[in-house]
């Protein structure tokens, strides 16, 4: 890798962390961004790499103030993200989002 190659995936990867952040303040009080404070530093199963998080992997889009939706880096990441938050939320894939919203749990008497 060349010098001015490193230098733009450095580019890259900030722009990408600007407009994340820029998309979590827009999140700030909906239930959206609620789940995606709970989720995003949650262990994933990634590549066999160690110390993998959810935020590394997806990014958040502002759509609906419900659901989260996120777009996935690749994906192979949905069965992971699915193993790692599936239990306490309902995760399906919506053309080329995924929606994260949590599971209803219902009492039965």
């Amino acid at each position: 890798m060349t010098v001015k190659e490193s230098m733009l995936a450095q580019q890259a990867a900030a722009e990408s962390q600007s407009k994340d952040t820029e998309t979590e303040k827009k999140l700030q009080s909906t239930e959206a961004g609620a789940i995606w404070d709970e989720i995003k530093d949650k262990g994933i199963a990634m590549f066999a790499l160690p110390n993998q998080k959810v935020y590394m992997h997806v990014h958040p889009v502002n759509i609906e103030p419900t659901k989260l939706y996120l777009l996935l880096n690749s994906s192979s990441v949905l069965p992971s993200l699915e193993t790692a938050i599936g239990k306490d939320y309902v995760v399906e894939l919506i053309n080329k989002y995924v929606s994260v919203s949590r599971s209803v749990v219902t009492v039965t008497a």
